[in-house]
């Protein structure tokens, strides 16, 4: 692996002129290398290879690849749930509408028959109350014409016995008559 160059002399000449000695100044140089050292292992490490970060990336794809196709059927399988729901649902509005529309008909068919079994009922009352009058109607004129008859054979009588009457009178004045003449 290649490191990055680090000017050391340069750096030792930097801490000599801040009032380092030469022995402190390469102390002080190879103790910061082993540190870059160290420092550069531990990230080394931590590092992936091209190779390896190709194939992690290769696995996510596959593994994003796998979840897209698993969530598309999820939404499939959702979207037709949703869908014979739906019908389920129209089918049942269908049948309430079909089950409403029969129970409004039963009714005005009900209502119907209520209305013409009272209209029947009304007609035969009118008809009862019309054999009614027309019984009365006929009472009353055979009381009439009984009357009637009752009155022309009253009038008989009054007329007999008015002859009857005059006639004896009659023949009271002519006796009368003839008797004081």
């Amino acid at each position: 692996m290649n490191m990055p160059y680090f000017d050391e002399e340069r750096f030792a000449r930097l801490l000599e002129t801040e009032g380092f000695s030469n022995a402190q100044a390469r102390t002080i140089i190879l103790a910061l290398d082993d540190v870059v050292d160290e420092s550069t292992i531990n990230v080394t490490n931590d590092l992936v290879s091209k190779t390896e970060q190709e194939k992690t990336i290769s696995r996510y794809k596959e593994d994003f690849s796998k979840l897209k196709q698993e969530i598309q059927l999820m939404e499939r399988r959702d979207v037709e749930e949703v869908k014979s729901a739906n019908e389920r649902l129209k089918a049942e509005i269908e049948k309430l509408k079909k089950t409403l529309r029969e129970e409004i008909v039963r009714s005005q068919a009900g209502v119907r028959l209520d209305l013409n079994l009272d209209k029947g009922r009304v007609r035969d009352e009118s008809i009862e109350q019309q054999n009614r009058l027309e019984q009365t109607n006929d009472k009353i004129e055979m009381e009439i014409e009984a009357l009637k008859s009752q009155m022309e054979g009253n009038k008989l009588q009054i007329l007999k016995y008015m002859i009857g009457t005059i006639t004896g009178a009659g023949t009271l004045i002519l006796g009368y008559v003839h008797f004081f003449s």
